[in-house]
């Protein structure tokens, strides 16, 4: 009897050996979350990159611990997945944040729109002034500024094209 006793102590001891989940509240502590970017209820353009950015910064840090070995060793690690998941589920992330916010470096004006608690300079970057902006928004206007850009190299390309040609035109003008 004092065997099958003993197994189940065995069994609590090593389970109490085993790294467990983090907690939620203490995963948001060790990475320096700000409790105001986890809220769900605020649908904003403004509010969503300061989301994207504080996950940004969480997955670096929580990089940075796992490569110093400063990760508590009584838990087991995440992902970045989980990192991720204190901000915004998985489908919202790859639906809407990494479309919108991806490359959005490469457009300064937008970026500063986003960082700006004001909207002063809405019609300037938008081209029109609303309450509230949202991810369908920035996917418009994302695809405008494609198309612009794609307009632009197809008239460089045939300029350089038309200037090649007179050029060669010349050449065989001074040949005759």
């Amino acid at each position: 009897m004092t065997s099958v006793g003993g197994s189940q102590a065995l069994v609590v001891a090593a389970a109490a050996d085993k790294p467990m989940p983090i907690p939620k509240k203490e995963l948001k502590a060790l990475l320096q979350v700000n409790d105001g970017l986890t809220d769900t209820n605020n649908k904003s353009l403004r509010y969503a990159y300061s989301k994207y950015k504080a996950t940004i910064t969480a997955v670096q840090l929580y990089n940075q611990i796992i490569s110093e070995g400063r990760w508590p060793g009584h838990y087991q690690k995440v992902t970045v997945t989980e990192v991720r998941q204190i901000f915004v589920s998985k489908s919202v992330w790859h639906g809407q944040y990494i479309p919108c916010f991806h490359d959005i470096t490469n457009h300064g004006e937008m970026v500063e729109w986003l960082e700006d608690s004001g909207s002063e300079n809405d019609e300037d970057v938008w081209g029109s002034k609303k309450t509230v902006y949202h991810f369908l928004d920035l996917k418009d206007w994302l695809e405008q500024k494609k198309r612009m850009k794609k307009k632009e190299t197809k008239k460089k390309t045939e300029e350089k094209v038309s200037k090649t040609k007179k050029a060669q035109d010349k050449v065989v003008k001074k040949k005759k």
